[in-house]
């Protein structure tokens, strides 16, 4: 097997200065303008310049309004095989522009997940703007019991799913999080009558979440799209951001 140094005198110089620069990228999720990225990935301005604008044009990456690159749409579909599959992407493609709206008008951050073999996959994400805004990470899994996101797709599982889920172990992350299978039920038939779901701080006692399904032409739930903000807020503020939620799901399911 050759060394180290073999593999590296074997490398395309191009893909390893392309590949620094999506790995610094990766790392910072509200995003890194020009300077910062050339620096980070110890290239040169012009040498960043040229490949980000190929990534852009290939759409690995985005552009936010500050001119900061974020990680784009185009890595979930070359992930299909692995992560969310064809329906992962168009629920993401469908989302984005529709949610950077929304993140703009109100500075928090949104998210959209879908189910994959039994986790939750964000697979589209705007970070919102404020200074208290929350961060979330393209790819990230999250459990399918816990969050505002997940209990909504739970919800809409088939009563087969429901089960295996309930009869597994639940991990509890704190004294919020229903680990217990009969009160986790009855929240999940809650959010199918009202048709939104909350977070009281299942993961972090800090942090809230609200979601609101998004439905195929079936009607049938295929995603979620969530908010989460700091606790301290105002009822009303809360209240405000299940709202967005729910017609920004509703706009991407009329697409969908």
């Amino acid at each position: 097997m050759p060394d180290e140094s073999e593999l590296s005198a074997n490398r395309n110089p191009a893909i390893e200065k392309m590949m620094a620069i999506l790995t610094e990228i990766e790392r910072q999720p509200n995003g890194l303008p020009l300077g910062r990225v050339a620096e980070a990935a110890g290239v040169t301005r012009s040498t960043a310049y040229r490949i980000l604008n190929s990534l852009l044009a290939h759409d690995m990456l985005r552009q936010l309004d500050n001119a900061h690159f974020v990680l784009g749409s185009r890595l979930l579909s070359l992930a299909d095989s692995v992560t969310v599959g064809a329906l992962g992407t168009r629920v993401a493609n469908a989302a984005q522009p529709i949610i950077d709206e929304v993140s703009r008008t109100i500075g928090e951050t949104v998210k959209v997940s879908v189910c994959d073999r039994g986790q939750v996959v964000v697979v589209a994400i705007s970070l919102g703007r404020k200074a208290r805004a929350l961060q979330a990470q393209l790819g990230e899994h999250l459990p399918i019991h816990a969050g505002a996101g997940s209990k909504v797709l739970l919800a809409h599982s088939s009563r087969d799913e429901i089960d295996r889920v309930l009869g597994s172990k639940l991990p509890t992350y704190t004294e919020r999080t229903l680990s217990d299978p009969q009160e986790l039920l009855t929240e999940l038939d809650q959010i199918r009558q009202q048709g939104w779901s909350i977070d009281p701080g299942e993961f972090d006692l800090s942090i809230r979440a609200c979601a609101a399904p998004i439905r195929n032409r079936q009607g049938q739930v295929t995603a979620a799209l969530s908010i989460p903000f700091f606790a301290d807020i105002s009822q009303e503020y809360e209240a405000s951001l299940l709202n967005a939620a729910q017609a920004a799901a509703r706009h991407i399911s009329e697409i969908l």
